[in-house]
């Protein structure tokens, strides 16, 4: 049987995008949340997710919000004259290296705070930036999983205090879908399809062998002002802000359900992928979901 972990990004956009996220936990298929911890949805995501504990959390780390301590106290990581967080940030090196420690620190004792632990996991930043070394540092601090996964099937990092198994866990991105994000064009967006990634299987998803956990993120969440104009400024902006209403529809959707039934497929967490544990799927099981595959 095959296993997959199906993950929200952007959790914590804001309080309406909010709205669309949990949609796709309370009734569709996500596994998995990544959750920025410096927008401002944060603190109602982060209650929301203390009351779904089969729900694994990761700490998706774009420093794309407001700093946590507030722009006076961290001046080298904002934007001049404004309380966000400079474009530039992941290929920049002239910032102060203890600022960003100390608003990662921020970040992770406002998780804490309101969640009651840490994330789980965290994206894997590229390698070399001081953003990534930071990130790693902040990690090792609070037992966070990274690189535990990539875009190469490779087994799992030794974590504290873990009851390992080793595992491979394989992280699709799913280019065939989103490429009809690349355009700024409202009727070329309504070819976007995530459903159709799993029903038409363009990256052969099915055909990764039953002991290599797969993994893709979407984009759910519905639209506000903020979310529209004011949030994501990288160059695949326009690729996802239209496209995560789409997504919430087709994590939801009938047709995506089904062929999670019709193909036996295990939906479960990170930690379930990390741990060999079965949170998500006994969620399931104490909820009678037909998507249990006990």
């Amino acid at each position: 049987m095959k296993k997959m972990v199906v993950r929200a990004d952007d959790v914590g956009y804001t309080d309406v995008a909010n709205i669309g996220t949990f949609e796709t936990i309370y009734n569709g298929v996500v596994t998995s949340a990544d959750v920025m911890l410096d927008t401002p949805g944060t603190i109602d995501a982060l209650k929301r997710l203390k009351e779904l504990p089969w729900i694994s959390i990761g700490w998706h780390a774009h420093f794309w919000g407001s700093p946590v301590l507030g722009a006076d106290q961290v001046p080298s990581l904002v934007i001049p004259g404004t309380d966000r967080f400079r474009h530039d940030l992941l290929s920049a090196a002239d910032f102060d290296y203890d600022e960003l420690i100390a608003e990662c620190r921020a970040q992770m004792e406002r998780c804490i705070s309101v969640l009651g632990k840490a994330p789980d996991t965290t994206s894997t930043m590229p390698k070399g930036s001081l953003i990534s070394r930071a990130v790693d540092q902040i990690c090792e601090e609070y037992g966070i999983a990274i690189r535990f996964a990539s875009k190469k099937e490779q087994s799992g990092m030794d974590l504290p205090d873990a009851k390992w198994e080793e595992r491979k866990i394989f992280i699709a991105d799913p280019f065939n879908a989103y490429k009809a994000l690349q355009t700024n064009s409202v009727d070329e967006v309504e070819n976007y399809d995530p459903a159709s990634y799993y029903i038409d299987d363009p990256d052969h998803l099915m055909e990764i062998g039953d002991d290599v956990i797969v993994e893709q993120s979407w984009h759910p969440g519905y639209l506000d002002y903020y979310m529209y104009r004011e949030g994501d400024y990288g160059p695949r902006a326009n690729r996802f802000t239209l496209g995560r209403i789409l997504d919430v529809e087709a994590l939801c959707s009938d047709r995506l359900k089904n062929w999670i039934r019709e193909n036996q497929i295990e939906l479960i967490n990170f930690r379930d992928a990390l741990y060999g544990t079965q949170e998500y799927q006994n969620h399931l099981r104490q909820a009678k979901s037909d998507l249990y595959m006990g």
